[in-house]
């Protein structure tokens, strides 16, 4: 077992994010903590425990973790003969609003873990930052704490198999026949069937994993090869470019152009052949 507590200065305090306690390899004690406590990251390594918090109970095994919100009462046990984890405790003025805002975690709460050796791996650096010499330990421990939270937002999920990489990798044919066909009509149950679901799961799917609708992204592509084209072609009519994005509109076209990009298509060509004389 590996444990490193850092001494935490005033400047440290001022950091987006800084390391309180790290550990490795735990074999974890039943924890109580009726008024919560700080940050917690607890990622098991073998074995099983429990996590009581908010009125749920999750199950910790291999494979999944517990993120812990501050000032979340809680408590944690094994129901194993051991539960070994390894663990950071962190904090930060911009935690918060990373968790909430960027990771969309509104709770504290169990998450399956898609890569977990990338996650493990960022404790470990965190253990050798703190076994080091040097003055610069607050700042390469905020900096590790940022990629590790970057890590929690793509390769965990609530649900197994729901991370962010993985519902990207779900999603890869689909992108690549948006790439190839987007001058052609798109019907959300093509796209469906070559995405391997039902039309309502993919643009639940869609969403979750680029932020925006299926059919705004595809009018995100439409665009912007007429962008291209607009370039390419000085003398081509805008219906025409319209109709080879796949616009069967030229004026759904010129809206959808000036949505995206505060201009007319006309603007925009004149402005851009303008800059490149």
């Amino acid at each position: 077992m590996k444990r490193r507590i850092p001494i935490i200065t005033e400047s440290d305090r001022l950091l987006p994010y800084y390391l309180v306690d790290v550990g490795s390899s735990w074999n974890q004690e039943h924890i109580v903590r009726p008024d919560g406590y700080l940050y917690q990251w607890i990622q098991c390594i073998e074995g099983e425990g429990e996590l009581l918090t908010e009125g749920k109970t999750y199950r910790i095994k291999e494979g999944m973790a517990m993120l812990l919100l501050k000032g979340t009462p809680h408590e944690y046990y094994a129901i194993s003969p051991s539960w070994i984890v390894d663990w950071i405790v962190f904090d930060g003025q911009q935690v918060e609003p990373f968790l909430r805002q960027t990771a969309g975690t509104q709770s504290s709460g169990a998450l399956y873990v898609l890569r977990p050796d990338i996650l493990l791996s960022k404790i470990q650096h965190l253990l050798d930052i703190q076994q080091s010499e040097g003055n610069l330990k607050g700042i390469q421990c905020s900096s590790v704490i940022y990629s590790l939270l970057t890590d929690i937002v793509q390769y965990t999920s609530i649900h197994p198999n729901h991370s962010a990489i993985h519902l990207n990798n779900k999603l890869k044919p689909l992108f690549d026949y948006i790439d190839q066909n987007f001058s052609r009509p798109l019907t959300l149950e093509v796209m469906a069937e070559i995405t391997g679901v039902t039309p309502q799961h993919l643009c639940t799917v869609f969403k979750k994993t680029t932020n925006v609708r299926v059919f705004q992204y595809i009018n995100s592509v439409r665009i912007k090869k007429s962008k291209e084209l607009l370039l390419q072609n000085p003398q081509m009519q805008i219906k025409e470019i319209a109709y080879l994005t796949g616009f069967e509109d030229a004026n759904y076209f010129c809206t959808v152009f000036k949505n995206l990009e505060q201009i007319s298509p006309n603007q925009f060509r004149k402005l851009q052949l303008k800059i490149r004389k």
